[in-house]
Parts: structure tokens; sequence; C-alpha cells
């Protein structure tokens, strides 16, 4: 059986009763050849449920997604740091200003997607995009991180990437006047994402 793509949301937790990525995850849970899988908002268990999947399904390739409530675009991280550092609490209450992520681990990891490719496919779909180099310290950059630094370690031949997606219009209007972006907007992206991954694959193979 040929390898799926894995993509990955969350939770939403605290004050928030929707988080887009995980409507993101049902709404592409269907697609053939896709395990899409949503983790839980904490330190350490979001990783540690990233590194069951990982071993589980082997995929060919890794997409992983988290909110920003300060992005109006779909931001493609280009930089993971091997460091917690946010003062936002998790879902069980843990706060992380300094900590290393891994110990032994390199200062950062680069996404190992082609993101100049990657915006071009998502601007060619009409949407928002831009990219960062800071993921900032906090959950999304924390399981960046210790995803590339899984694929890394154990010899996975699996491109991976991590993508902020905006609050969804109804949840942007009461922050920062921003406008936020669809679910079907998100999909979109989703969707074409999963598409350039399966031609870029299918070449190789």
């Amino acid at each position: 059986m040929t390898a799926p793509i894995l993509l990955t949301g969350f939770h939403p937790f605290g004050d928030r009763t929707v988080d887009p990525t995980a409507l993101l995850m049902e709404r592409l849970a269907g697609e053939p050849g896709v395990v899409a899988a949503t983790l839980s908002p904490l330190y350490d268990v979001c990783g540690e449920e990233m590194a069951a999947l990982l071993d589980r399904h082997r995929p060919m390739a890794v997409l992983a997604f988290a909110l920003s409530e300060r992005t109006a675009s779909i931001r493609i991280e280009r930089l993971a740091w091997n460091r917690d550092e946010s003062a936002q609490a998790d879902a069980a209450g843990t706060v992380r200003e300094e900590h290393t992520i891994v110990a032994d681990g390199p200062t950062a990891y680069g996404s190992t997607l082609p993101v100049p490719h990657v915006m071009r496919e998502l601007a060619m779909a009409g949407l928002p995009v831009t990219f960062g180099d800071f993921a900032g310290g906090f959950l999304g950059n924390h399981l960046f991180y210790r995803t590339r630094h899984i694929v890394e370690t154990a010899g996975m031949d699996a491109p991976m990437g991590f993508f902020h997606m905006p609050p969804l219009p109804e949840q942007a209007q009461a922050a920062r006047g921003q406008h936020g972006l669809a679910l079907e907007r998100q999909e979109l992206a989703g969707r074409v994402l999963v598409d350039m991954l399966r031609r870029a694959l299918d070449r190789v193979g």
C-alpha cells in the first residue's frame, strides 16, 4: 500500500471553542491517500502523538497546521527553533518561557518543502500567502521542531512543512480588526498542498 500524506491540526483549548485546523482535518480526513489527525494542545503530548503517527503510517510527506490569530494570510514557516518561549499556557496550564525542546538538538531545522514553489501554488489558487522565519515559541513551533527532529534522526525520507493558518472570519472580527479566512478557503489550501505533494512525489517515484 502506498504511504499516505500525513496532515495534522490542533484541538481547540482555553477560551477558543473552535480551532480552524481541527475543522480542516475533518474536511480532509476522507481524502484518498491522506491521514488527517488532530493533536492535543499540550507540550510534549503533541510531539508524542506525532511520533506515534509517524511510526504507524511511515508517511511520504507531513504537513502540520496550527492557528495563529496574528496572521491574515496562510504563513509558511521556514524554520523550527529549538526553544519553547511563550507566555501563553497550553491546555494544561503549562507555560514555558525558556525551555529547550531537544537537549542535544540543533538550534533550528528548516522546512523541507520547496517554499517558493509552495507560495506560488497557493497564490495561483487565489489564496493569501506569506512566509516566516520565526514560528513563535508556542505549540506550533514545538511540534514543527519535534517532527523535524524525528524525521531527521530516524532517517525518514519524508518532506515536512508547517503552516500557520488565520482565524475564521467570525473569530477575527473580534480581534485586531482582521477579516480572517473562511474554512472553505482553508480547505482549498489543504487540497492544493496535497495535490502539489502528490504530483511532486509521483515524479520522484
